[in-house]
């Protein structure tokens, strides 16, 4: 399926398929352009945060709603239901999304959507993300029931898979929200073209807000490798390239990190980005097809299962 990438297609999707999908409209636009001083200007994107009505799956929502603020976006809170025909009948669906939005103090919206019949979770999960128009979309991986699955079963593999949106991920170390000031985002690189797209994928997100980003490259040392400091030398590069590929508007820096004996590269990512006090980690992802191996293999995996921290993976 190929998915529309921008919100006039998402608005048009919705339209043809609004059987399936119900939102509940908000106050404020979507995305696109309104009257403003110098003509026109951009409103605010959208995190789909998804739920299957557990307790943990909501462990996302602070998180992503966290992310939001800090980068100008706006939250929608979705639960996609079998498709019984109940969905517009029953206002109980609708009104259990905004308590849960309610509970935790965030402002948004909310959509309620049916799985169709030949749909997988991940399947309708990408749909609805495209039909709303979503710049990003938010799970965590510990969710029971449709969600059980996720990150480490093939949910948010398959959602990486069938939707361009980067999704972010809370794991089961994940602890609460970060209250830094500035709000800051650690992306990891290798060098590669799939960690490049970490960088293309989270520009245009990141454009409006300017937050600060801390480019992080993990050297970990081979018996064939050069001298330290040209090992070092050589990954602070690759961190620089990958750095330029930002909007111009962004304060980056760039750190690499070698990699304690015995320690995984995960480890190294996650305590890295401790030492640069950033909020949230993102990184590209590799993979072909349906197997999607993630950032050579396990890593991508690694750093969510392991991270205190949310993690952005953004697919190819």
């Amino acid at each position: 399926m190929e998915l529309p990438g921008t919100a006039n297609d998402g608005i048009l999707a919705c339209a043809r398929r609004n059987r399936n999908v119900h939102p509940v409209p908000s106050s404020r636009p979507r995305r696109g352009c309104e009257p403003g001083q110098n003509g026109s200007r951009m409103v605010a994107m959208l995190i789909l945060c998804t739920t299957d009505g557990s307790h943990q799956s909501l462990h996302v929502l602070p998180h992503a709603a966290t992310f939001a603020r800090a980068t100008g976006m706006e939250i929608a809170l979705v639960r996609i239901y079998e498709d019984d025909g109940r969905t517009e009948e029953n206002p109980d669906r609708t009104q259990w999304l905004h308590t849960a939005l309610a509970e935790h103090g965030i402002g948004g919206r909310v959509i309620v959507a049916e799985r169709g019949s030949n749909e997988d979770t991940a399947t309708a999960i990408a749909r609805v993300a495209s039909e709303a128009g979503a710049a990003m979309i938010a799970m965590d991986s510990r969710g029971v029931g449709a969600m059980r699955h996720a990150i480490f079963g093939s949910t948010a593999i398959s959602v990486l898979r069938k939707s361009p949106c980067p999704v972010l991920v809370t794991g089961p170390a994940a602890g609460p929200p970060s209250t830094a000031d500035p709000y800051r985002l650690a992306i990891t690189t290798d060098g590669s073209a799939a960690s490049r797209s970490a960088f293309v994928k989270l520009g245009p997100l990141l454009e409006s807000s300017c937050i600060p980003v801390e480019v992080i490259g993990v050297y970990v040392p081979a018996l064939a490798d050069a001298p330290l400091t040209i090992e070092l030398e050589r990954r602070k590069a690759t961190c620089r390239a990958a750095a330029a590929m930002l909007p111009q508007c962004i304060q980056s820096t760039v750190g690499v990190t070698r990699a304690e004996e015995f320690e995984r590269t995960e480890h190294a990512i996650v305590r890295a980005a401790h030492e640069a006090g950033a909020s949230i980690i993102a990184m590209g992802t590799h993979g072909r097809g349906r197997s999607l191996h993630l950032f050579l293999g396990s890593v991508a995996l690694g750093t969510v299962e392991r991270s205190d921290l949310p993690v952005i993976l953004c697919g190819q």
